[in-house]
């Protein structure tokens, strides 16, 4: 066989793989709201004076970027399954309560008015409210990537009941 076709092979038994052991979305509806690419690398940053120091942000690509917003939903018991993101992601809950895992099962609970960050780092979380679970994100990731990489559970998930 030839290297060309070891490689095309290797990879398709890695995806097929990959799906095999990916964890479920379940209960979700996610429509984009706004997508849009940037043609340029960025280097930007934002320092803003606050008391006892400052206050800075910085965003750098090495080459054009997708940015991307997404309302998310999901209903009670939802979850979306374990997954990283080609780039970051900032998110907004703005109705219900979820328990969000890192890739060492550690837990943070989150409800309406929380934001945090997320990247590459593998991460899940479930609706454990009664009613739906609405998050806001807006991911910024290499112009035409996914903005979702779904991930194998980590070896804790199985321990707690999380896979």
């Amino acid at each position: 066989m030839k290297t060309r076709t070891k490689v095309i092979v290797g990879a398709a038994a890695v995806a097929i793989v990959g799906i095999a052991f990916a964890t479920p979305i379940v209960n979700l509806a996610s429509p984009l709201l706004a997508v849009g690419t940037h043609e340029f690398a960025v280097d930007i940053n934002g320092v803003y004076p606050v008391a006892g120091g400052y206050f800075k942000v910085e965003l750098t690509t090495n080459r054009p970027a997708s940015v991307e917003t997404q309302i998310s939903s999901y209903s009670a018991g939802g979850e979306n399954g374990w997954h990283s993101h080609p780039g970051v992601v900032a998110v907004t809950i703005t109705e219900g309560t979820i328990e969000w895992y890192d890739a060492s099962c550690n837990k943070t609970i989150y409800t309406a008015g929380d934001s945090w960050f997320e990247g590459s780092q593998v991460h899940s979380f479930k609706n454990i409210g009664t009613g739906p679970a609405t998050l806001v994100g807006t991911f910024v990731v290499s112009k035409g990537a996914t903005l979702r990489l779904d991930q194998p559970a980590p070896a804790c998930a199985s321990e707690l009941g999380l896979d």
